[in-house]
């Protein structure tokens, strides 16, 4: 398992309720949410990337890789 600071850009969310909702899957997954911003539709987190970009899949939302530290 590889565990690297990434950012992605998301499509599909419209409101906080949609922040929520990606912020609760990727904590269930194990997933160190360090930042959403709505505005730009991107978030941070800390960990298994490809673990995470299927579970967004899962739940109606897309995401890809926009950068990696």
């Amino acid at each position: 398992m590889v565990e690297i600071k990434v950012k992605l850009e998301l499509s599909g969310l419209t409101c906080h309720g949609c922040v929520m909702t990606v912020r609760n899957v990727l904590t269930k997954e194990g997933a160190k949410v360090l930042s959403i911003d709505l505005k730009s539709a991107e978030i941070e987190v800390d960990g298994d990337v490809e673990k995470y970009l299927k579970a967004i899949e899962k739940f109606g939302y897309s995401a890809k890789v926009v950068a990696t530290e």
